[in-house]
């Protein structure tokens, strides 16, 4: 489908294609549709049937208990302490991958993440924009600890320029979407363990800012609380389960 008929692909032979108004081809669409005589009652039961069971899965997940900590229980935790303007931005692998399922944004431009391609270390810069840019908003800064070591002194100008962003951090001692594939493929893994535990939040304060570590899942909502009424930049360092990784059901292109 296109605006104009220009604008239609020239490179290819399709079955069918449409030019004009948007709209009205969507509108004529449906109709051709509902008038169809299939019945998709059965069909649409079944879809909420899998929708039900899954979202039954996630709770569980959102409301974990496991010691280390499951990812998901973060975005439990967090997701409802987002307010209604709160810009998102995800900086790490696997740990993003569970906000990606998880948080959904209220508003337009709420969230940005590393794309396809992974482009680990932005996140800061993000969120030193995301700040000026809405100076009035909840800004949250998701941040695996592979991703926090291309970027976290970046925290420095964050205090410099008194921008107030809360940096969470599941930290589980791995880089995940190498440790995992390679895993999977091989059987073993290399250079994929950072230094287990790293005490990120230190290096916030040291930089001016402030932050915690949390390794009880209990904690973590305490903590976020904190860190939201923090008013300076505040790093939640969480310990995660490295066993807890995203469910990855391809190797890729």
């Amino acid at each position: 489908m296109a605006d104009s008929p220009g604008q239609l692909a020239a490179h290819a032979d399709p079955a069918a294609s449409a030019a004009g108004d948007l709209s009205t081809i969507l509108d004529g669409l449906v109709v051709a549709v509902q008038g169809r005589a299939r019945d998709w009652s059965g069909w649409a039961a079944e879809l909420a049937d899998v929708v039900k069971a899954t979202a039954a899965r996630d709770n569980e997940l959102l409301g974990a208990e496991a010691d280390p900590i499951h990812p998901a229980r973060i975005y439990g935790e967090l997701v409802p302490r987002l307010a209604d303007d709160a810009v998102v931005i995800g900086d790490g692998g696997d740990f993003v991958s569970f906000a990606g399922k998880f948080v959904e944004p209220k508003r337009p431009g709420g969230w940005l993440d590393p794309g396809p391609y992974g482009c680990l270390g932005a996140g800061l810069g993000a969120a030193i924009a995301a700040r000026l840019a809405r100076p009035s908003a909840q800004v949250a800064l998701l941040l695996g600890d592979g991703a926090a070591g291309f970027s976290l002194m970046d925290v420095d100008t964050l205090v410099r320029h008194d921008l107030p962003v809360v940096m969470v951090m599941g930290n589980n001692s791995a880089r995940g979407p190498e440790k995992g594939p390679m895993q999977m493929l091989y059987g073993y893994d290399v250079a994929a363990d950072p230094a287990e535990q790293t005490a990120y939040h230190e290096v916030v304060k040291a930089l001016g800012g402030a932050g915690e570590k949390v390794s009880d899942p209990k904690d973590i909502g305490p903590a976020l609380d904190r860190a939201f009424a923090s008013g300076v930049p505040y790093l939640v360092n969480i310990i995660t389960d490295v066993n807890a990784a995203y469910p990855r059901s391809t190797f890729g292109i």
